[in-house]
């Protein structure tokens, strides 16, 4: 009687501890479609982004090839001002992070979920990498543009721009106003003007790529939301 009693004991303990490890596993899962429903919709404003930038690249392009510019700046001001901004994809770890902290992927039984956490995870690697290349042309491309822009037109459209938040990215990369009287761009020759747009248009070419991952990350992402979502949905507020 006392070894049954002892066994009884031990498999209801062993049943306790699996039915936490159960529900905190049920916790974990609930976060992480949280995270991907917040990150599905950064994925798909930042794709939205970089088209609208990109299509402001081609402007720039056509301005430079016009020589427009050259009489009158206005329109080159404003689209290589607008080409300093960007959107990045900011992903939402909180749940992936709990994850981690609480032991990994060892308390997630299903083998197809790890999977695609993991597939994910590499390919948010990916595009941090991109953005952070993108960052740093960025950099470079706001250097160069601060030498060849004269310091009152870029005042006045800096003192004038619209800071409002929107999510029309077509309004967004014309916050800064496209001067009526602009100063000359300080430049010697088109190698200047060409330099600049160059690093301008380097960094929107990241942007393709970024798109590229970006649109697979989705396709991922509701993969793995689905599968959590249909085979935990009635744990799932």
């Amino acid at each position: 009687m006392l070894f049954a009693a002892v066994t009884l004991g031990f498999f209801a303990e062993n049943l306790r501890e699996y039915q936490e490890e159960k529900n905190r596993e049920i916790q974990f899962l609930q976060n992480i479609h949280f995270d991907l429903l917040r990150d599905l919709k950064e994925a798909r404003t930042a794709i939205d982004f970089n088209i609208q930038k990109q299509k402001v690249g081609d402007s720039v392009v056509a301005e430079l090839a016009s020589g427009d510019y050259i009489s009158n700046p206005s329109n080159m001001y404003f689209y290589l001002k607008g080409l300093q901004l960007r959107k990045m994809f900011e992903h939402s770890s909180s749940g992936f992070e709990q994850l981690k902290n609480a032991g990994g992927l060892r308390l997630i039984e299903d083998k197809s979920i790890i999977q695609q956490i993991l597939l994910i995870e590499n390919r948010i690697a990916v595009v941090s990498r991109l953005q952070l290349s993108m960052d740093e042309n960025n950099f470079d491309y706001r250097q160069k543009l601060s030498r060849i822009t004269d310091a009152q037109t870029v005042h006045f459209m800096n003192k004038n721009q619209i800071l409002a938040i929107t999510a029309d990215h077509q309004k967004s990369l014309s916050r800064f106003p496209r001067p009526e009287k602009p100063r000359p761009l300080l430049i010697d020759s088109y190698k200047d003007i060409n330099e600049v747009v160059n690093l301008a248009i380097n960094s929107i070419n990241t942007t393709r790529y970024i798109n590229v991952h970006l649109d697979s990350l989705i396709g991922q992402m509701n993969k793995l939301d689905k599968e959590i979502v249909d085979k935990y949905m009635s744990k799932i507020d």
